[in-house]
Formats: C-alpha cells, structure tokens, sequence
C-alpha cells in the first residue's frame, strides 16, 4: 500500500507508557526535534497494597470519574497529565486524589481537555495566523513535534500537533512566524529533510521510559526503538534479547488507524538517523548495565538450559 503524506484531518491520540534516568537521553537520541517536554509529570512509582497506600482505581474507573472518552484519557495518561501507580499484575491505577486534583484544579475537566487539543498542520497555521506552507516547513525543519500520526481514509499520513505547544513555540519564536525564514529551515526544505518522523519517535520514546517501571523495561524501549538487526548486531545474548522482545517487541505507534500497513508503522517508529542510532545504542547499554546488577536471571536461565542440554546429549 502506498501511504502519501499529508496535513488535513483531526484525530484523537493514543496512550502509552515509559521514564527512568535514561528519559534525558531519550530527549537527546532523536534530535533536535526536542524542543518540548514529553509528559508534564512523571507517573508514580507504588508498589504493594499497604495500608497507608491511598486508594486507587482501574484506568477505565477513572476515566469515567473525569468524564473522559477513550483517546483523550489516554493522551492525558501519555502526557503525564493524569499520574498513576502500580498497581497488581504490573497494571496502572489512578490514585483517587489524582480525580479529585483534575476536578479541582482551575477550570476542571475542561481546561484539561483544553490542554489535550490536538490540530493538524492546516488548523495550526490558523492558530498561529500563519500560512500552512510555512508551518509544514517548520514542522518539517524539527522546530515542533508532533504528538500524534495516523493514517486517514485517503491513505495519507496525518501529523498532529498540541494547540497548546503550537501557541508556547510562538511566544518563544516570534521571529520564525514573519518574515524570510532562517537558511537552515529553507534548506532542509530544499533538501526535503523531514524531522517529524524523528520528533514524533523522540516523544514517544521520553514516554515509555519514563513510566518504565524497571532498568529491563527501560532497556527494551531503547530495542525498540533500534529494530531487531541492531538490537541484536549489539546484544549478542539471545537470552537477553528475548527478555526484551517479551517486554516490547516493537515500539507502540498509539493510534495509527485500521489503514497504516506494518510497513509504514516499522518506518515510522524505527530509528534512522545516524545520531538517534548511536544515542540509543548508548542509551540500550546504560540501561542493561543497571538491569544486569539488579536482575541477571535471563543470564542464569540460559546457562542452565545449556546445561540442561548438554546433560541429554551426553545420556
């Protein structure tokens, strides 16, 4: 299927989950397409059931509380709006406080749905009273990030962006939205550089680690992101590599929609940059180092199956 790329339509985003010590490298291993934060709080780290744990709810208990559809509690979640903790079986929960601090807060729910706002290239252009053409090539030059894609009805990839970092970037940039743009922006134009893919990737990525509950999961973010073929060129343990792919076989496109083919999400999702890859592969090896202190069993299981099978072929 051929996937063209285009800038109309609005969809609703998708979840998802990651943090750690390694989210700063997450933020330096896809560019400079990092201009924003990832997530606006880090969720909470809790484990057990003590009695002085405050009481939590399911993530779709708490989504009824707030009032939320699907699409937006999860981009809330992703974006560290709503916080949660762990609860059995590795599932997250929402600590009741957390319903109470939305509620609570200036303008409610619906200043959070306002924060939650995503438009796409042609309503951000109207947003910032821009014309689209310059958008797309900021857009494009990395100077804002995408937080959402997917692909519409007419098969074109559709990038979405927060309202609200549309309007901070034009605050803090007031000179890019008039007059001729910088030469570095012309010229990847002219290049047909494209750092969406690479802004998007480098968000997503921020999110999973931060809310990586273990230096394994962490780890298999980063394998993730790398693909299997240099994943596996750097981690020769098979072992290892199947901890991994049992946490996170390929990194999670969010809400790409029933049109986007294993091809274009693979493409999307990988890295492809020489600096992205060798900041992964940096970013792989310190969390492995912190998951093979705390936790070496994937290497322990592996000499015993060795064992194991040495001991039948010498019967």
């Amino acid at each position: 299927m051929t996937t063209r790329t285009a800038e109309t339509g609005v969809a609703a985003g998708a979840g998802g989950a990651a943090g750690g010590s390694g989210a700063s490298v997450a933020r330096r291993a896809t560019g400079r397409a990092g201009a924003v934060s990832p997530g606006r709080s880090r969720t909470l780290r809790v484990r057990g059931t003590d009695q002085g744990t405050p009481r939590t709810l399911t993530l779709n208990r708490a989504r009824e509380e707030l009032g939320l559809d699907h699409a937006d509690f999860e981009l809330a979640l992703a974006l560290g709006e709503i916080t949660t903790v762990g609860g059995d079986a590795g599932r997250p929960r929402v600590p009741e406080r957390e319903i109470a601090r939305v509620r609570e807060a200036g303008g409610g729910t619906g200043a959070l749905l306002a924060r939650l706002k995503l438009v796409n290239t042609t309503e951000g252009a109207e947003l910032l009273g821009i014309s689209r053409a310059r958008l797309l090539r900021l857009t494009r030059a990395g100077h804002i990030r995408p937080v959402r894609w997917y692909v519409n009805r007419y098969r074109a990839l559709v990038w979405l962006y927060l309202a609200d970092e549309l309007r901070e970037f034009a605050a803090a940039s007031p000179a890019l939205l008039a007059g001729r743009l910088p030469a570095a922006v012309r010229e990847a134009a002219e290049d047909g550089e494209d750092q969406r893919p690479r802004g998007w990737r480098s968000r997503r990525v921020a999110q999973l680690v931060r809310d990586a509950p273990g230096p394994w999961e962490e780890a298999a973010v980063w394998a993730a992101l790398l693909g299997r073929g240099i994943t596996d060129s750097a981690l020769p343990d098979p072992s290892e590599r199947a901890r991994l792919r049992a946490i996170h076989a390929a990194l999670p496109p969010g809400r790409p929609g029933p049109l986007a083919d294993a091809a274009l999400i693979a493409r999307l999702t990988t890295a492809d940059d020489p600096d992205e890859i060798a900041l992964g592969l940096v970013a792989l090896a310190d969390a492995l180092g912190r998951a093979r202190d705390r936790d070496p069993a994937p290497r322990r299981s592996l000499r015993r199956l060795l064992r194991a099978r040495r001991q039948v072929t010498d019967g």
